[in-house]
């Protein structure tokens, strides 16, 4: 579809009449959610999974990726879907998003599930780094590990131009595994990826969404009690993105939240408890006006 000058690939599930549900992934894309989940929910709802400008099946990003210009994607594709309301499932950096959108737009979004979002990636950093200076003593790296505890220890909050990514990615395998309740699954995860048969260059165009960074270390955290709309906080007991700061403030401030905990999950739940995580958000969604 043709959106505000470019193109955008546009999953869709289910029947074009039921109840619509937009899915908003997170840095790298949502086609494993799609194939976990798509026809799950598209059984009761109206699924629209957008790849978002300059990620995968859409066309390479030719303006500078903020989340101003996210959202008006969205906003711009519920009009042209001709959608009055719709619910929000949103996946890690998505959950950053879309707390921002169901704000500015509450007359558009019913209810949204936060799938293992990232609400402050300042307090995410602070409850990573201490583990990877650890991880990086073991490796042998000491001047990584005292890197990763001098920026755990600034008094400032962190930004973008700290480059925290780059510890992360540094640790190859042992930070990959991180985000697995069971690294064994792993594996399957990765071939469901190489099996859709995309090119090294469309899983790169994901690097597009780099410049979000700056809008994703200002805290989402002050507007969950601004959130009108009911909401679901899906949390992997073993996640590192959604990080207990977050959840505490959540819990706390979110007027009509609730929480879920999947108890053999990291960052993927809809992928490591994939019956469980459709019986949960099917639940939820049935409960609330959509």
């Amino acid at each position: 579809m043709e959106i505000n000058g470019t193109n955008l690939y546009v999953a869709q599930y289910g029947v074009a009449d039921s109840p619509p549900v937009l899915f908003i992934h997170g840095h790298g894309g949502g086609y494993h959610w799609t194939q976990c989940q798509g026809e799950r929910l598209g059984s009761a709802y109206r699924v629209i999974a957008p790849d978002q400008r300059g990620v995968l099946r859409s066309d390479p990003a030719d303006v500078e990726i903020t989340m101003e210009v996210l959202l008006a994607d969205f906003e711009e594709l519920r009009r042209r879907l001709g959608i009055e309301r719709w619910a929000v499932i949103a996946h890690s950096a998505g959950g950053n998003y879309a707390t921002e959108y169901a704000v500015r737009h509450p007359e558009a979004v019913s209810a949204v599930v936060f799938d293992c979002p990232c609400w402050d990636f300042d307090a995410n950093d602070r409850h990573r780094l201490p583990l990877f200076a650890r991880w990086y003593d073991e490796a042998g790296a000491p001047a990584s590990a005292a890197r990763c505890r001098a920026l755990a220890a600034l008094p400032r909050r962190l930004t973008a131009d700290d480059k925290t990514y780059e510890l992360a990615f540094g640790l190859g395998d042992t930070f990959q595994n991180f985000s697995w309740f069971d690294p064994a699954d792993r594996p399957a995860f990765e071939a469901l990826g190489r099996a859709a048969g995309f090119t090294d260059e469309m899983w790169s165009r994901s690097d597009s969404h780099l410049t979000t960074l700056r809008d994703l270390y200002t805290s989402k955290l002050p507007l969950l009690a601004r959130l009108t709309q009911p909401t679901l906080l899906i949390e992997g007991i073993q996640d590192p993105a959604t990080d207990p700061v977050s959840v505490a403030a959540y819990r706390n401030t979110a007027r009509a939240g609730r929480t879920i905990t999947f108890t053999r999950s990291g960052h993927f739940p809809h992928f490591e408890e994939p019956d469980h995580y459709t019986d949960v958000v099917l639940a939820f969604l049935s409960s609330v006006r959509t």
